[in-house]
């Protein structure tokens, strides 16, 4: 059955079950410490009432499980686990194609390993210091469609491509910009009070001029060229 909000918006699986009154957000949580994995639980509890949590103890639980259950809208998994790097498993999932968001939660933060993590599809990385409530803003923005980077992560490496920055006029820097809060066409329609067809347009040249596949990968890129500010404003 497809549900649907807005004539011809297609509904996420949680939009879905919110609408049939039931549990309202799954995630899979994949960390090889209970303990861990048991203080997460309390931090996710904030961010939803409904949750129904999926634990894994490593990474090859984390694939099965995401393979098993086609209806998670989040995997949060750590990279330190006992059968291999949490990016054997981030690579897996999105190699089968199973169209979750993964989101890395690791005590490893830095930029070499954060890039890496981006590069296979990530959609955020997460230090385990980060507070409850940053983690809480943090996932609610990846689920809203946008990405979460580390404080500073980037810094270092604007400027290293200013010969090869695309050419994007003012209009598409702003659409770029409600881009990668998560917003969608007709968010940014109506913010610039401009037509869905011609956001479209706009998006279409934005990921071509930055060399990328899908919004996600224009963001990103966007975002480690400094032309917009990190999206992840949780962990600023």
């Amino acid at each position: 059955m497809v549900f649907r909000g807005e004539p011809g918006e297609r509904l996420s699986s949680m939009d879905a079950r919110r609408y049939q009154g039931m549990t309202c957000m799954k995630i899979l949580l994949a960390d090889d410490h209970k303990l861990v994995r048991a203080g997460l639980v309390l931090v996710l509890k904030q961010m939803e009432s409904g949750i129904e949590l999926l634990e894994a103890g490593t990474g090859r639980e984390a694939v099965a499980l995401a393979e098993a259950h086609d209806d998670i809208d989040l995997v949060l998994m750590d990279l330190d686990l006992p059968d291999g790097s949490g990016l054997e498993a981030l690579s897996s999932i999105n190699a089968k194609s199973l169209n979750v968001p993964v989101v890395i939660l690791s005590a490893m933060e830095d930029q070499a390993m954060v890039s890496r993590a981006m590069e296979l599809g990530a959609r955020g990385f997460i230090p385990k210091s980060a507070s409850g409530e940053v983690m809480v803003n943090s996932l609610r923005l990846v689920l809203s469609g946008g990405i979460c980077l580390p404080p500073g992560y980037g810094d270092g490496v604007r400027g290293e491509k200013n010969a090869e920055l695309p050419n994007l006029t003012h209009r598409q820097l702003e659409v770029l910009r409600f881009m990668a809060q998560g917003n969608s066409n007709k968010e940014i329609a109506r913010e610039l009070g401009i037509s869905e067809n011609t956001v479209r347009v706009h998006i279409s040249a934005i990921i071509s001029a930055l060399d990328a596949t899908n919004r996600t990968e224009a963001a990103y890129s966007a975002m480690r060229l400094g032309l917009i500010p990190r999206a992840n404003m949780a962990l600023s």
